[in-house]
């Protein structure tokens, strides 16, 4: 298994880890084509880099909707919790500044990662 710390975008070039690619893929195997999805199992377990390359040619098109899909959707609830903010009292949410900045980052990343997967 990956733990989340591996699952992560790189905010200069935009780039999925590895670990968002594979995870990504064995959902959809998993809801489209389970014994693909054991396949990719295996071959990570132990290593197989080349059969876990073909399934991911296989699927591409499938794994870059589902991750464009995802990151759209992230974008559009801190947009949506960015607007939530409006007219509150700094006074009475005093962290909110610190908040706002950190999701305004956040999405500075997933702006770049969008970017990134347009061109794929």
């Amino acid at each position: 298994g990956y733990s989340h710390e591996r699952m992560l975008f790189y905010r200069g070039s935009g780039e999925a880890s590895e670990e968002v690619w594979d995870v990504l893929l064995y959902k959809i195997l998993g809801e489209n084509n389970p014994e693909h999805q054991q396949i990719l199992y295996a071959a990570h377990m132990i290593g197989d880099y080349d059969t876990k390359q073909a399934l991911h040619n296989q699927y591409y098109s499938e794994t870059l909707s589902a991750l464009k899909s995802h990151v759209d959707g992230f974008l559009a609830e801190l947009e949506d919790l960015s607007n939530r903010t409006v007219g509150r009292d700094r006074n009475v949410h005093p962290r909110l500044p610190i908040i706002l900045q950190h999701n305004e980052f956040v999405k500075q990343v997933f702006l770049a990662v969008r970017e990134n997967l347009n061109y794929k």
